[in-house]
């Protein structure tokens, strides 16, 4: 056990200096207490460097994003897989209306270009596993309000998609429409909701890839009455830096959001509008249509994943915090040194203080011994000051100055021996050591003397040899 809580005193990080006027060798006073806590911070400080690592690497640090909503002339979206659906939501029949054969209502897209329509629609009928549901499946927008037709800058693009009751001539590809008395009762009955929905992305940080949602719009569809609809798709840039040291950004162009504006228009509308962009006179009875374009307002994004120096920052402050309490560990040493120093100077002069028969055999009691202890460490903590210190020095310099002159005293600066014929008796140890100094009249004294002096007469002023 011993062994463990030496090993505790040689970890202390927080050790104090040693006073100069101790015969101690370290270069600092260490202790138990001071290597727990020092155990303690540096494993937690360990900890909290591999728990921050090990978030940086896996990108849950949160990152720099700053956004912001600008206005453009010109931007461009495509998409190869089904982006657009429109999903019928009947309440009152099984009656799949979109349905290429005994078809009820026929949905067309119309594809715009500078506002003009140059192509024969398409025509889109829900599929055998997707009930009374459309879906536009590729395709491409283009927004062009500032530039004109260039290498680098496309056409207007903008897609028209309306809901026309059924005629065979608007029918291709083998498709048909359900008879008269059947589309007639179809248009009578009240139905539910015809649900818009588009896929949209955002951009996960974490793992730095584009995740896929959807919004939805609820619109009341009646064939009987015609209204129009707008719908704004809304893009959004984010530039990512997942640089470590330096800039390492990437770009990623996707949809965020979109916006569904709609009134209600007369049934000749729709038809008149087509017939003038297009130069012809189709013979449609539009109920519903959708105008899909871009957004000219877009969100530009910003994200700057956090860089080695900053995540190294980050961990210096916080550890920096935890070894406040360092400061704990400081104070405790400095006075267990002090408390310590003052009771071997009490020992000192009390050598009877540590012997508890002793200080028994007085019969003290205990209240008045610890009163005594204290009053006494209290005294030793006001004397043992610097100014008092050499207060006393100054004093003891005094008696010997008058006791026996000035010339005794400088010589005692000068106390050693040289190297003469005499030092292989001092290097085998002939001659027996002593602490003792040899006072000779002032005017017997030479300066080989001086050296060569046999310390012989004891001179107890204040010297304890440890």
């Amino acid at each position: 056990m011993n062994q463990y809580l030496q090993i505790l005193e040689k970890i202390d990080l927080f050790g104090v200096q040693i006073s100069v006027l101790t015969n101690k060798n370290q270069a600092t006073f260490q202790s138990k207490v001071g290597g727990v806590i020092s155990f303690i911070l540096s494993s937690l400080s360990f900890s909290y460097l591999l728990i921050v690592l090990v978030q940086w690497i896996n990108n849950e640090i949160p990152p720099n994003i700053s956004s912001k909503q600008e206005t453009k002339g010109y931007g461009e979206f495509q998409w190869s897989d089904p982006l657009i659906q429109l999903t019928l939501e009947d309440f009152t029949t099984d009656i799949d209306p979109f349905r290429k054969e005994n078809n009820i209502i026929t949905p067309l897209l119309f594809k715009l270009e500078n506002f003009g329509i140059k192509e024969e629609p398409i025509t889109l009928f829900s599929e055998e596993q997707y009930f009374s549901a459309l879906f536009v499946n590729n395709g491409s927008l283009v927004l062009n309000n500032a530039y004109k037709q260039d290498e680098n800058h496309q056409p207007l693009k903008e897609y028209l998609l309306v809901f026309a009751i059924c005629t065979n001539s608007s029918l291709k590809n083998g498709g048909y429409c359900a008879d008269e008395k059947t589309i007639t009762e179809y248009l009578s009955t009240h139905h539910g909701f015809l649900v818009l929905t588009i896929r949209l992305n955002q951009f996960n940080y974490v793992q730095q890839k584009l995740d896929n949602f959807v919004k939805s719009y609820y619109q009341a569809f009646d064939p009987r009455k015609s209204s129009y609809s707008q719908v704004m798709l809304k893009q959004q840039e984010t530039i990512l830096d997942d640089g470590i040291l330096f800039k390492n950004e990437k770009q990623y162009n996707f949809l965020n959001n979109y916006e569904l504006t709609n009134q209600e228009v007369n049934s000749e509308f729709m038809r008149n509008t087509i017939a003038f962009i297009s130069n012809k006179n189709p013979e449609y009875n539009i109920s519903s249509s959708y105008l899909f374009r871009i957004d000219s307002i877009s969100i530009k994004e910003e994200i700057t994943m956090p860089k080695l120096g900053q995540v190294l920052a980050q961990i210096g402050s916080i550890v920096q915090l935890i070894f406040i309490l360092k400061y704990v560990a400081i104070y405790y040493n400095n006075k267990l040194l002090e408390n310590q120093l003052f009771k071997k100077i009490l020992n000192k002069q009390f050598n009877q203080i540590e012997l508890k028969e002793d200080l028994n055999q007085l019969k003290f009691p205990i209240t008045n011994l610890q009163s005594i202890y204290i009053t006494l460490l209290k005294r030793a903590k006001e004397k043992c000051r610097l100014n008092n210190i050499l207060y006393e020095i100054s004093r003891i310099q005094f008696i010997l100055e008058q006791q026996f002159g000035n010339r005794i005293l400088q010589s005692s600066h000068q106390l050693g021996r040289k190297f003469t014929k005499h030092i292989n008796d001092i290097v085998s140890d002939k001659i027996t050591e002593s602490n003792r100094l040899v006072v000779w009249p002032a005017d017997q004294i030479n300066q080989e003397q001086e050296q060569d002096l046999i310390l012989k007469e004891p001179l107890d002023l204040l010297i304890k040899q440890e």
